[in-house]
């Protein structure tokens, strides 16, 4: 479950990302320097953290996810108190997890994000946002578990996304959640459902039409948000509504580039459209 879920431009941007990061990190070194002495705590109001996380924002507009950890990471750790620090922070450690070729890496960068949105809970519980990456890294968590702890993480995932929703209806990323979380309930076999039921206790009830429901809003909330379309598309295929999906992802491959994980969306688009041709013609 990935959600906002985010990549890497084409040309040329190898030398200007290593460019930019260097940049960066000597910007980084001298707001440290700036933040004072080793081990203390700056205010979340303290100019230095707010320059941090200004070049965070301004790294992710250009989809340098790696300088954008950066600042952010140098902002929690600087300003531990700070939401928006922690919640961004978990944001850029799930959409690394999203990005990367190698499963163990994955894991860890999922279990960072997950601390990290925990953290941001803790520190708003009124927050949705915190309570929205909790349910994506959760999400993503998942696919490395087995047994009662991925049936416990599926009951989770659910209170973290309806927590977020309960306080921001509009959070879009809580829907995409909820979206993915609906249909991937409801494509297990009877197999895993019965065996979880009977030594878990059984998985919460999910339905194709729920899935469609978060997702349509999420799309509507967001049309610009590549991911949204693609699940969309995806979920529209599992309820054997064949040229919908084929509208919607032939969508989604037309939309400009908006986030660091849009290529990897691009290409899930695309192997769930060639599925979708066979069927349509």
């Amino acid at each position: 479950m990935s959600i906002r879920f985010p990549a890497t431009l084409g040309a040329g941007p190898r030398r200007h990302r290593a460019l930019g990061a260097a940049a960066c990190g000597t910007a980084l070194a001298l707001i440290a320097a700036l933040a004072g002495p080793a081990g203390a705590q700056a205010s979340v109001a303290d100019p230095a953290v707010a320059v941090l996380m200004a070049a965070g924002d301004s790294a992710l507009v250009r989809l340098d996810l790696e300088s954008a950890t950066a600042a952010y990471g140098q902002a929690h750790r600087t300003a531990p108190q700070s939401y928006e620090a922690a919640w961004k922070l978990a944001r850029a450690f799930a959409d690394s997890a999203t990005l990367s070729p190698k499963a163990a890496e994955q894991k860890r960068l999922c279990q960072q994000a997950e601390s990290l949105a925990r953290a941001a809970v803790a520190l708003e519980p009124d927050g949705a946002k915190g309570h929205a990456f909790l349910a994506v890294a959760l999400g993503k968590l998942a696919l490395f578990e087995g047994g009662k702890r991925k049936v416990r993480l599926a009951h989770e995932i659910k209170a973290e996304a309806d927590s977020a929703l309960a306080l921001d209806r509009d959070e879009d990323l809580a829907h995409h959640v909820l979206g993915v979380w609906n249909r991937e309930l409801v494509e297990l076999s009877g197999f895993l459902r019965f065996f979880a039921a009977a030594l878990y206790g059984g998985l919460p009830k999910a339905s194709l039409e729920d899935a469609l429901d978060h997702l349509g809003t999420a799309a509507r909330l967001h049309p610009e948000v590549i991911p949204h379309h693609v699940e969309l598309g995806i979920t529209l295929a599992a309820a054997r509504r064949y040229p919908e999906a084929e509208m919607e992802l032939e969508q989604a491959l037309r939309m400009p580039t908006s986030w660091v994980t849009d290529d990897y969306y691009r290409a899930k688009a695309r192997d769930a459209l060639a599925r979708v041709r066979r069927k349509v013609r």
